[in-house]
């Protein structure tokens, strides 16, 4: 018996976890000069925000207020001083280490999302501010060779990068504020969705699966998706508790919405999501998942009618191995110990399967990259 499979499969379940983002977290849109910093940004992992004249040891108070105002104007030519300098006590106070960013590159055709670390300083001060800005707005050098010149920074740990076209219309509608760092929070759900197959936020669960066609979804395969989606969840929570989102516009997504997340969640039901995501080609937990084209939903049904025990010599499973075997069996077994009818999710999974080859899912990480993009390559 060829046991490699069961021990792939059984590892995916003991490493998976489901990402939970808190309620505290925000969301950011920081600007990268025209694109002139953005390759910077990602390659030595900070962001940063320009007025080099405040930093952290800024007074703030209302007489101070009114200097830095006039310093501001008269330095940067800002006719409104006072919304640069919220926008740098932003920066240095109320941006935090875990809220995440949105760094778009030269004329916007791609985003890297970040998550924010601590905020330091470096040693650059006005005059080397002002140098380089005109001379980017002299277009004296090409985008990617001036030093970014910013004196306030924080340090990012970069999820992803993700072709703008795959944002979806209200993200990229946030998007449309030139300010040097925006407030994006309002689109938190949506910023997530790109980035997480699933995760929880403010005591919801959410799924997500990715359409990739690009030809007008048929309304039988519509149909046929939705049900299938619907029947698979409710494997795993009452169907009053799921609601679903679709943004199907050809290439689109469709979020699938657990209300009140794990406290309404039936026995047995992590260890499924993770197969969800094995057999749909999640990639949001740092592991690539084969998917549903090396016949995964086959391979449990055959070995469920094995009734397999573990019968392993220690010299044949060790540590880690063994362990991940066992979590395997379980899965196979659950239907026995769990409210979960495993039968019942393969039939689910057979129909959303069928759908594949038209609709073409894939994970976030798959979807991010546009369809020119993939052509190339």
């Amino acid at each position: 018996m060829d046991y490699a499979p069961l021990i792939k499969i059984g590892g995916y379940i003991n490493d998976f976890s489901i990402p939970d983002i808190s309620e505290e977290t925000k969301f950011w849109l920081i600007r990268t000069m025209s694109g002139y910093f953005y390759k910077e940004f990602v390659e030595k992992k900070f962001v940063a925000l320009g007025w080099n004249y405040i930093n952290k040891e800024t007074s703030f108070s209302e007489k101070n207020i009114e200097i830095l105002k006039d310093r501001i104007k008269e330095g940067y030519s800002d006719r409104r001083p006072g919304v640069s300098i919220s926008k740098c006590k932003r920066f240095i106070g109320e941006v935090k280490p875990g809220d995440y960013v949105i760094i778009p590159n030269a004329g916007g055709t791609e985003v890297t999302v970040a998550i924010i670390g601590e905020y330091f300083e470096v040693e650059f001060d006005y005059w080397d501010e002002i140098q380089a800005i005109k001379k980017i707005e002299n277009r004296e050098s090409q985008i990617g060779t001036i030093e970014c010149p910013y004196r306030k920074r924080r340090k990012i740990d970069i999820v992803m990068p993700i072709f703008s076209s795959r944002l979806g219309y209200k993200i990229l509608k946030g998007m449309s504020s030139y300010h040097g760092i925006s407030d994006m929070s309002d689109y938190a759900i949506d910023i997530l969705n790109c980035i997480y197959d699933c995760y929880t936020y403010k005591g919801n669960m959410m799924c997500s699966f990715n359409i990739a066609k690009r030809e007008p979804i048929k309304a039988r395969e519509l149909a046929k998706l939705m049900y299938g989606v619907t029947e698979l969840f409710c494997n795993v929570v009452e169907e009053e508790a799921i609601t679903v989102t679709v943004n199907l516009n050809s290439p689109g997504k469709i979020t699938v919405i657990l209300q009140d997340g794990y406290h309404k969640l039936k026995k047995g039901a992590i260890p499924l999501l993770a197969l969800y995501l094995f057999v749909f080609g999640g990639s949001g937990f740092g592991f690539e998942f084969p998917g549903l084209g090396e016949g995964i939903i086959n391979f449990i049904e055959e070995y469920k009618t094995l009734n397999v025990e573990i019968e392993l010599k220690e010299e044949e499973l060790k540590g880690k191995k063994l362990e991940n075997y066992k979590a395997a069996i379980e899965l196979m077994e659950m239907s026995k110990d769990t409210e979960i009818n495993m039968d019942k999710i393969l039939s689910d999974l057979k129909i959303i399967d069928e759908l594949d080859d038209s609709l073409q899912f894939e994970s976030n990480k798959e979807f991010a990259i546009s369809s020119q993009e993939k052509e190339e390559k």
